[in-house]
């Protein structure tokens, strides 16, 4: 069964409004810009969302799946090392080639609140859950049950620091680092230092 045009339009109008956000910020979105950038009429907007907030928490979870579908789909069913490696650079590859996809995934969505930060939380804790490593990954000490969360959320605060600087093109750059903060309470910062020098060079 094929999409209809009332489908097409609300898809465009939740694109428009990652794209705008993204662009120029919760905050200094308007109802008006959305319209615009989508290429609906003002009563198309209002049939399918009450106002700018409930169209922004429409279109979050478009972004939240785009972001972990590209992660879920580098890891595939990889070693837990080269899942690390693969699923971060894919979250890195994505966000820097989507600029706007990226600020509105980790910046603008703590402008907005609500729903979508829930949404936001959620996300990492599925990120999480997809680099947790198993049974076949040597451990020196036993871990805090919430490390996982703790080394994607240490990843997240670098990328939310760099995409809000305005440094979205130049992630990759941080790449290193970024393996390192996974990696690093796993297997210790020898190994981890490593694997952030492995980058560099490559």
């Amino acid at each position: 069964m094929g999409v209809t045009d009332t489908e097409s339009r609300r898809q465009s109008i939740l694109e428009a409004t990652i794209r705008v956000v993204g662009r120029q910020g919760y905050a200094d979105t308007s109802v008006a810009d959305l319209i615009a950038e989508a290429g609906v009429s003002r009563t198309t907007f209002y049939n399918h969302f009450r106002d700018r907030h409930e169209c922004f928490r429409a279109a979050y979870p478009i972004v939240v799946e785009r972001v972990l579908g590209a992660v879920a789909g580098a890891c595939g069913d990889e070693p837990w090392l080269q899942r690390v490696r693969s699923g971060l650079d894919a979250l890195v590859g994505l966000l820097a080639a989507e600029p706007e996809l990226a600020r509105t995934a980790l910046v603008e969505v703590a402008v907005a609140g609500g729903e979508p930060l829930d949404r936001k939380q959620a996300a990492l804790e599925r990120l999480a859950q997809l680099l947790e490593p198993g049974d076949d990954v040597p451990r020196s000490r036993e871990l805090p049950a919430g490390t996982a969360k703790m080394a994607v959320g240490a990843v997240a605060g670098l990328l939310f620091d760099e995409i809000q600087a305005g440094h979205t093109a130049d992630l990759r750059d941080w790449l290193p680092d970024l393996r390192f903060a996974l990696l690093v309470p796993y297997l210790g910062p020898r190994v981890a230092t490593t694997e952030s020098h492995a980058v560099r060079a490559a």
